[in-house]
């Protein structure tokens, strides 16, 4: 059983935000990869995010105590509703796996580059690990280097070298 997605409302209106300005609209005829933020697409999205998120952080080879609640805090309602919890349980003990995380964007756009926005906010950037993982899923989402670098700049954050 799914959450009820005004739970995700919250992340998903933060990441979108952060993609909007740097997106342009795709050019499949009506469709810009947005959702609909009372859906169930808006759940799935809003787990894809969650995914991505927590590979981030686990990108360095653990999660500490802080970076788990932090992704919590971010995550928002994700205490209120076991559902969740429990999924959120088999993320964090999951291998890392780029193509699972990839493949939420569901071949758009703008949902690579949200998830790419949020496993950049899930992670300090100050391990080599995140920022080799970070390339490695910007690689395999498709996202050229100058978006990357427009990405991090609009974020406040430094960019993967390379």
């Amino acid at each position: 059983m799914k959450p009820h997605p005004r739970c995700f409302e919250p992340l998903l209106d933060r990441v979108a935000a952060q993609a909007r300005h740097v997106v342009a609209a795709e050019d499949h005829a009506g469709h810009d990869g947005a959702i609909m933020p009372h859906g169930p697409a808006a759940t799935d999205h809003a787990l894809a995010l969650m995914r991505a998120m927590i590979a981030a952080a686990k990108s360095d080879g653990h999660i500490t105590d802080d970076e788990r609640e932090r992704l919590l805090d971010r995550i928002g309602c994700a205490e209120f509703d076991p559902d969740v919890m429990d999924w959120l349980q088999r993320e964090f003990r999951a291998p890392l796996d780029v193509e699972a995380v990839a493949a939420g964007a569901e071949g758009s756009h703008r949902r690579a580059v949200e998830l790419y926005i949020a496993s950049v906010l899930a992670v300090d950037l100050d391990a080599e690990a995140e920022f080799a993982w970070l390339a490695g899923l910007a690689g395999r989402l498709a996202l050229d280097a100058p978006l990357v670098g427009a990405l991090h700049a609009k974020l406040g954050v430094p960019a993967p070298l390379g």
